[in-house]
């Protein structure tokens, strides 16, 4: 029994460990100004063309080297041309917690999120009844990976709202008209609850939009596809600060 009790309690620590999550907050959280969640992406529905395979890695060390707070890396394959495979790449290479968007709609995603080591998991409300978006969080918290919910409406707020997500993340993009209205986003933004950690994604070209998403109450800025096309990205990521 000694022998079962000490494999019992070694077993419980290894899990512990395994389910201890928590840096892509903190990154968050303790930014001087707003933080800078910089993502990598190969294409878009509206950019067919944004980057390579081979730039994914460089990007990843720029990011960080630039001061980004947080990386993002789509992967989705058919329109944006991801491979959850990337994730444990940039994680060999880079300190910086990465966040994983995809359309997730079942819990064996979340699972291969978790075993990939994404730190945190984007959950679109727009595309999940109430129920299954509660469950998913609940499975992320459970497993051990950072649930962010996306919302681009009153009905996605109420619905992240009832389920314990600490993270809601404002996408000024419309998922299905691909139309970006950022002072629609900004309204959203002050109707979260404060306790919740606010973010705003999308619409980002400048310190004026960054500016926008801080006043409305955002602690952290999603870039994308202006940051993959920009010359130098050093500058881009000091000029939105």
């Amino acid at each position: 029994m000694k022998v079962l009790t000490g494999i019992l309690s070694s077993t419980k620590r290894e899990i512990s460990e395994k389910k201890k999550f928590g840096n892509f907050t903190k990154n968050i959280l303790k930014a001087k100004s707003i933080a800078v969640i910089a993502e990598i992406k190969l294409a878009s529905p509206t950019e067919k063309n944004l980057g390579s395979e081979k730039d994914i890695l460089n990007k990843a060390l720029m990011y960080e080297k630039s001061g980004a707070d947080a990386i993002s890396f789509i992967t989705e394959g058919s329109v944006f041309k991801g491979d959850i495979k990337y994730i444990s790449l940039i994680k060999s290479r880079v300190n910086l917690p990465v966040l994983q968007k995809d359309f997730i709609i079942d819990p064996i995603q979340i699972y291969e999120a978790k075993l990939n080591g994404s730190d945190a998991l984007l959950l679109i409300a727009k595309i999940l009844d109430e129920k299954t978006l509660i469950d998913f969080v609940n499975l992320c918290l459970e497993i051990g990976i950072e649930p962010v919910v996306e919302i681009n409406d009153e009905i996605d707020l109420k619905k992240a709202i009832n389920s314990k997500i600490k993270i809601i993340a404002v996408n000024a993009r419309n998922l299905e008209t691909l139309e970006v209205d950022l002072d629609k986003a900004c309204k959203l933004l002050k109707l979260i609850p404060k306790k919740i950690i606010k973010l705003g994604f999308s619409g980002i070209l400048s310190k004026t939009e960054v500016e926008k998403y801080k006043n409305s109450g955002a602690r952290g800025v999603l870039v994308g596809t202006n940051l993959m096309k920009a010359e130098n990205v050093s500058k881009f990521i000091g000029d939105l600060r």
